[in-house]
Formats: structure tokens, C-alpha cells, sequence
């Protein structure tokens, strides 16, 4: 091939190559402009590691809402010293008989209960075990949970959301011997300290509750009794409330409702079935401060109580 048709060809070759590659990046320029003309799925960023999904905004729309709670998950539970399982709708007083809880413990019996928000009651034993048990039809399912060798073997415990609104929540235990706050990793089942209480309230036996706006707060065994707001990254008193006249009792228990607290004790001689009294519901409500006891003598014996962060936070009607 003489030398002339070489450079030629050499020529055409570099055309086609040029050609090829401006056709490309031109398809690709396509490409772009026209996913950024469009709307759907492929513009909203993907969820953050460790987030629930579907609650990142989009860019300019509105942010999504955390998913709506079943109704049954929104009243407050109670285990009572028979082992017959209520629940309870503050607005009305009303309790309702769900049944008898009956997992297989080998005569262990409730203690301490709480709620979390798919409805599950997380029921602690008198032998230190704890059991999942359904509020609709009351099954149960054992857990692994082991129990401490010196502190949190008696506790009590609640749930509360990691933040205000939001749809995480963490189950919190609180030692009876006085050691202070810790958290059960419900999937691991692995309890990690938090802190003691402080101030006044240090070295205290507490039963806890929480709420769907992230707080969490402490029945405290003093005489009279007393609420406290806990911090739940330290353990810390946040603010305690005396109840003038409420004690403790032979058996207690703790819930919060609509911005409302209701206490659930026993008086030293109410052990029924024996003497027909049973524990007293009293109401305590922050915004005017009052201390009532709004059902007295309720005809069982109240020896756990649970709610979810699904229940109201806020004055209800």
C-alpha cells in the first residue's frame, strides 16, 4: 500500500472514531436531561442508613407522615394478680376483661409490664423472665432475656419514642433495687446501663412509662409518692411531683394517657380476691395539677400496667 493511501485511511479511521464518540456523549447529555424533567421515584434520595424509609422528603413536596397506629394499640393495659389481662380507655374508666394470661412459667407470675407499638406486652416474671404476649388474643412467645446476676433481676419498664412524633421507640427498664435506668435492645435482647437517678430520687424504686412524644417518666416508691420526668440519655431527674395522699401500696403500677398520668395501687390490705377492694385509679393531670382518684376500689388487683407510644399525648375528649 503506497504511503498516500496509508495517511488517507489513517484519516478516515480518526473521522469515524470522533464521530462515534460525539454521538455518544450527546446520547448521554439526552439521557440526563430527560430524567431531570421527570418526576417519580428515581428524584427522591435514597432513605439514610438506619432510617425507617419513606420519611425523606422530596424536594418540594411535603414530608411523609410516620404510619398510623391500629386502634387497639391506643388504650392502656393491665395484668392483674389473678392474671386476667384488661384494657383500659381513660376517657371512660372503662376496663374490659381480654381473657387470663397463661404462658407456660412454671408458676412464675406477672410483675412488671409494657407495651410496645405493634401491641405486643413485654411481661416481666417474678423469676426474671420475660414474655411477648399478643393484647388481642393473649398468646405468648418466650424470650431469651437472661436475667442480671446482681442489678435489673427486678424492674420496671416502659417504652418511649427516640424522638417527638416518631415511629423508633426504645424499651427502658428501671432496677428495684435502686441502681438506676437501663435500656433492653429488643432485638438483641441485650440490656445496657444508663445512669442512676439523681437528687432526692437517687437509689429509688421506680416503675416507668412513656410516651409518643419522647419523654419518659417514673412512678417513684416514696411516701407520698411521686412522678419525675427521666432524662433517657443519663438517668438524671429531670423535675419531680409529689402526689399528696397516693402510696404505693402492696402492689403499683404506671401509665401515661392524653397529657394525664393514671396510677394503679393497692392499699396493704387489698389482696383480693380476699377482701373484695382491689386497687384505686388515680388521676394525676399536670396541666392544672390535680391528684384524683377517679375509680376507686375497682375489684382486682393491678400488679402491671402498659401503653404504647401509639396512645394520645394530648388532652382527650
Amino acid at each position: 500500500m503506497r504511503g498516500s493511501e496509508v495517511i488517507l485511511r489513517r484519516l478516515s479511521y480518526e473521522r469515524v472514531a470522533t464521530a462515534l464518540v460525539l454521538t455518544a456523549l450527546s446520547a448521554l447529555a439526552c439521557v440526563a436531561c430527560a430524567k431531570s424533567t421527570r418526576t417519580g421515584i428515581e428524584d427522591t434520595p435514597d432513605a439514610p442508613a438506619g432510617s425507617s424509609g419513606g420519611f425523606v422528603p422530596t424536594d418540594g413536596g411535603p414530608v411523609a407522615k410516620a404510619p398510623e397506629c391500629a386502634d387497639e394499640t391506643k388504650d392502656v393495659f393491665v395484668i392483674a394478680e389473678d392474671r386476667s389481662f384488661y384494657s383500659f380507655h381513660p376517657p371512660t374508666l372503662e376496663f374490659k376483661n381480654k381473657g387470663l394470661l397463661n404462658c407456660p412459667t412454671g408458676g412464675a407470675t406477672p410483675t412488671s409490664m409494657a407495651v410496645d407499638r405493634d401491641g405486643i406486652a413485654w411481661v416481666r416474671h417474678s423469676d426474671g423472665a420475660v414474655w411477648k404476649v399478643s393484647t388481642k388474643d393473649l398468646t405468648c412467645e418466650p424470650t431469651k432475656y437472661q436475667p442480671q446476676a446482681e442489678s435489673f433481676t427486678k424492674f420496671g419498664m416502659g417504652f418511649a419514642t427516640e424522638t417527638k412524633g416518631g415511629s423508633t421507640e426504645v424499651l427502658y427498664l428501671s432496677d428495684s433495687n435502686g441502681a438506676g435506668l437501663a435500656k433492653l435492645n429488643t432485638a438483641t435482647l441485650a440490656l445496657s446501663f444508663i445512669g442512676p437517678y439523681t437528687g432526692d430520687l437517687a437509689g429509688t424504686t421506680s416503675e416507668l412509662t412513656g410516651t409518643g412524644d419522647g419523654k419518659l417518666y417514673g412512678f417513684f416508691v416514696t411516701s407520698p409518692a411521686q412522678i419525675g420526668e427521666i432524662s433517657k440519655a443519663t438517668g438524671d431527674i429531670i423535675d419531680a411531683k409529689p402526689l399528696v395522699g397516693v402510696y404505693a401500696g402492696s402492689a403499683w403500677a404506671f401509665s401515661a394517657y392524653g397529657g394525664d398520668f393514671y396510677i394503679y395501687t393497692a392499699a396493704a390490705d387489698g389482696n383480693l380476691p380476699r377482701n373484695g377492694t382491689g386497687s384505686d385509679v388515680t388521676r394525676y393531670r399536670p396541666s392544672d395539677g390535680s391528684v384524683t382518684v377517679v375509680k376507686p376500689h375497682i375489684g382486682f388487683k393491678i400488679v402491671g400496667a402498659g401503653v404504647s407510644t401509639c396512645a394520645p399525648t394530648s388532652s382527650v375528649n
